[in-house]
């Protein structure tokens, strides 16, 4: 992407604690930033994923959910 502002991501996961969830935030933004999506404005983005997925595929689980919205 050649311009992505992200102002505010909300995570609800049980079992992460602040540090653990800024990483991930850090992670998700890496991949949408390295990711091929066409342009858009998106006011809300909503997504839920399997309360089974392991906290070290969060953010490309979570990247995958938001590109496949944006297409």
């Amino acid at each position: 992407m050649d311009d992505i502002s992200i102002d505010r991501l909300i995570l609800e996961i049980p079992g992460l604690d602040a540090k653990q969830g800024g990483e991930l935030a850090r992670r998700i933004g890496e991949q949408l930033a390295a990711a091929d999506a066409g342009p858009g404005d998106y006011q809300t983005l909503t997504i839920t994923l399997d309360a089974d997925t392991p906290h070290d595929r969060l953010a490309t689980a979570i990247a995958a959910a938001f590109l496949r919205q944006i297409g």
